[in-house]
């Protein structure tokens, strides 16, 4: 299929003045709600830019931008006696994701197996046909970064429908898909020379090196079977508040309970869908008040067994992109690649 002539014009490299970046934003708004990193405290949060700026130099976000896509609280209907009204989650507007790193768009691209696979989540995939991609490669890195050990940063490769680089008073753009090419298309953006590569490459170059941070992939199937029973597990027993703070953050969790809310008249409500985490003691609770995982060590081994064990045979790819939230979010500081080390004797 011919590409459109849009797409085929914007393969050149294209360039962004950082000067101009509110006028780009103000350009993206004409056709879409966009959402982008902004302070949150000392943090950073994914919110619509309507009287913000985002700030494109963040080191990560408190909840990855999956919360864009698959909602914290999302309802599905409202009740009212024998009247039921079904929630429409289809957006309004198409959205745009500004500034994503790396690491979250391979999130994203799990997520996309998870509920576009054999049973197909009809509120997700609403949302991520509406949504447009801006990625940000990372030339800075934060100290609980690991990306690199996973092949998920600090540079991206696919999965996006605009790229963009900082080269320190401009960002490099590259175009990904042909709706990103109408969207430079309309925000008239300069063409950049091809020695603007160069720089791109030397600068994830430099923030490759400085990552600190290492979970080797090697043989990590066998050596999590082959340690089941380590003591690692009984010291993370006691260590761990199973608060479920790290798969909160994490942007492949995808799990979920349904919730009914009713009203006080005892006639209406809703019925809803909530984030939940198998870090929880009534995560693997069943009928008759069984459960399956009540130890904490059994919560905290199957969240860490599902992210770098589980997840290959179903999805072909590891569960964990190496953002570091779980890491940064952790009030005990447990640390996903530090298991890892004890567990390898190191």
């Amino acid at each position: 299929m011919a590409m459109p002539r849009a797409f085929a014009e914007a393969q050149r490299l294209l360039r962004l003045d950082k000067s101009r970046l509110d006028d780009f934003v103000e350009a993206l708004k004409k056709v879409a709600d966009v959402y982008g990193p902004v302070r949150k405290g000392v943090q950073h949060s994914f919110q619509l830019l309507e009287d913000k700026r985002p700030e494109l130099d963040y080191h990560t976000t408190i909840l990855p931008p999956k919360k864009l896509l698959h909602e914290p609280f999302e309802k599905l209907f409202s009740f009212e006696e024998d009247r039921v009204e079904v929630v429409q989650s289809v957006p309004k507007r198409p959205q745009v994701l500004l500034g994503i790193h790396p690491c979250d768009v391979h999130a994203i691209e799990i997520l996309d197996q998870v509920y576009g696979g054999e049973y197909e989540d009809p509120y997700y995939q609403k949302r991520r046909e509406q949504t447009v991609i801006i990625a940000l490669n990372c030339t800075t890195v934060h100290d609980n970064c690991f990306c690199s050990s996973l092949g998920t940063g600090p540079e991206l490769k696919s999965g996006y429908d605009l790229l963009m680089t900082d080269l320190g008073d401009q960002f490099l753009v590259e175009v990904g898909t042909p709706r990103g090419a109408e969207l430079v298309a309309e925000a008239g953006l300069e063409p950049a020379p091809r020695v603007t590569l160069v720089d791109k490459e030397r600068r994830l170059s430099e923030a490759r090196n400085r990552l600190r941070k290492r979970l080797l992939t090697q043989d990590l199937d066998q050596l999590l079977k082959d340690n089941f029973r380590h003591p690692v597990w009984e010291e993370l027993r006691h260590e761990c508040l199973a608060c479920g703070s790290c798969t909160m953050v994490c942007p492949t969790c995808f799990c979920y309970n349904t919730v009914d809310v009713l009203n006080l008249d005892l006639k209406s409500g809703w019925r809803e869908r909530v984030w939940d985490s198998c870090l929880l003691l009534d995560y693997a609770q069943v009928a008759q008040g069984m459960n399956f995982r009540k130890d904490r060590d059994a919560r905290i081994k199957h969240r860490v067994y599902h992210k770098l064990v589980y997840y290959e045979p179903q999805f072909g790819t590891l569960g964990c992109v190496g953002c570091g939230r779980c890491i940064d979010t952790c009030i005990k500081g447990i640390d996903i690649t530090e298991i890892i080390r004890e567990l390898r004797g190191e």
